[in-house]
């Protein structure tokens, strides 16, 4: 499918997915990156990638000073007029491919969360956190949220996931099929309402725990904490499919 998600996250992305979250949620996952990265007033935070600057804004406004980098120039452009009253000195926004280094350096944490890993191919997803690791400085911490192999397919043996109505009225579903050789879900969203009608493919590798802990070994750090999704509660898979959504907790050495 090529590099879909380089035009994948634009207005139209806002206008569906944006809602998916209420602002609830958000300020809840923002409580919870507070907690698990140790941050303080102050701290050097990187959002990679900051999307439409979601928790960016939160988290500054609890007092880190934050660093959001994304390739969307779209969601860059809703995060930048979303700031409110946060200057520059506490948030700011940069436009880069994360498979390549940062100019910057020295952060106190980073977070990666809401599936932004399994886009490309693994080498891609290995660029990613290895730069995300030498963004933070030793010692540093690196939080990743994401989906999981295990919890993906029960999931599409449960039925996968139902049709949902944004506030318009515009009605949503998603097909999904799961290629266990490639180890991707190969998904495509459909939508109809007063707005149009559309369609928007996607592909996407999903690991398995013991493959996104490999990976974060090989970009240098260390795994300190496995979470339920982007909270601080630690991962269950005992619960409902498998556990939902991972949230691993690193460390640079």
């Amino acid at each position: 499918m090529g590099e879909w998600w380089r035009s994948f996250f634009d207005a139209e992305y806002l206008r569906l997915w944006g809602p998916m979250i209420p602002a609830e949620q958000s300020r809840e996952h923002a409580d919870a990156l507070w907690l698990v990265l140790g941050l303080g007033p102050g701290a050097r935070l990187l959002d990679a990638p900051c999307g439409y600057g979601r928790l960016s804004v939160p988290l500054a406004e609890r007092g880190a000073v934050v660093t959001g980098v994304d390739q969307s120039a779209d969601l860059l452009a809703e995060a930048e007029s979303a700031r409110g009253a946060l200057g520059e000195d506490r948030l700011r926004y940069v436009r880069h491919d994360l498979r390549e280094p940062l100019a910057d350096g020295g952060f106190d944490a980073a977070f990666n969360v809401f599936s932004s890993l399994g886009y490309g191919s693994e080498d891609d997803d290995l660029a990613v956190l290895t730069t995300l690791c030498r963004a933070v400085r030793p010692g540093g911490r690196v939080f990743v949220d994401t989906m999981h192999r295990d919890a993906v397919v029960a999931g599409l043996l449960a039925g996968g996931p139902a049709p949902r109505r944004l506030s318009d009225g515009t009605i949503m579903m998603e097909e999904s099929v799961f290629d266990p050789i490639a180890g991707r879900v190969e998904t495509c969203w459909y939508w109809a309402g007063p707005s149009g009608t559309g369609a928007r493919p996607a592909s996407l590798r999903v690991y398995c725990i013991t493959e996104l802990v490999g990976l974060l070994e090989r970009a240098g750090l260390r795994l300190v904490s496995a979470h339920k999704g982007c909270s601080a509660e630690r991962f269950d898979v005992t619960a409902p499919r498998m556990g939902g959504r991972i949230g691993l907790l690193a460390e640079r050495d």
